[in-house]
């Protein structure tokens, strides 16, 4: 053996820091760097936090506080916009903003339809003013009469102009018009009014037509 050689891991002091009388000292364990402080404007990243997962979306939706009191709403049309809702992985509370959403908009449509409407309706009775000029307030006394003797037969003929606006038509304060015009030449023609005519009164009253 040759004794010149000594063992390399025992005269290998390469590792090995010592001190100033050669000693052999332990190395210290090394220190994980520290996170960066933040800025004032990114903020500590210490206390910011992963955000919580989304709950997602639910096995059913429930839109009951939502749905304005009063309104029905379609099932096959909750259906869709449920599927819609589930799809985009939304939570009841999402879904519900969309649908609180979603309702505004349409009552939003719905009133510009009838502001429309209504202005439509005031429209037709200008034009049937200047139409009858200063006629007016003849014709309209005169398509009364005419007015009052339907009502005889048909009670809710009133309602029915309004909400259809046709009371503000020309055309139907003239066919009124007529009507009364009839009424007043021979009162006696609306008395039974709203009862079956016999057969020859029928036939007096349209005699160009083939009633019998």
């Amino acid at each position: 053996m040759d004794n010149n050689a000594t063992p390399a891991a025992a005269n290998d002091n390469t590792n090995v820091q010592t001190g100033a009388d050669n000693t052999p000292q332990a190395t210290p364990e090394q220190k994980p760097a520290e996170q960066a402080p933040g800025t004032m404007l990114g903020g500590n990243p210490q206390q910011q936090q992963d955000p919580a997962p989304a709950a997602g979306a639910p096995e059913s939706y429930d839109f009951k506080g939502t749905i304005p009191e009063g309104v029905e709403v379609d099932e096959a049309l909750t259906k869709g916009f449920s599927d819609i809702a589930r799809g985009m992985n939304l939570t009841n509370e999402q879904a519900n903003q969309m649908a609180a959403f979603g309702f505004q908009y349409g009552q939003q449509i719905a009133d510009a339809v009838r502001n429309q409407y209504n202005a439509e309706v005031t429209r037709w009775g200008e034009e049937a003013k200047q139409q009858l000029g200063a006629d007016f307030e003849k014709v309209m006394s005169t398509a009364g009469a005419g007015l009052e003797a339907v009502e005889k037969v048909v009670p809710n003929i009133r309602q029915a102009l309004n909400e259809t606006g046709a009371g503000n038509r020309i055309e139907v304060i003239r066919a009124m018009e007529m009507l009364g015009q009839l009424v007043q030449a021979d009162p006696g023609k609306m008395i039974n009014a709203g009862t079956p005519a016999p057969a020859a009164q029928s036939k007096s009253w349209y005699d160009h037509s083939n009633m019998t």
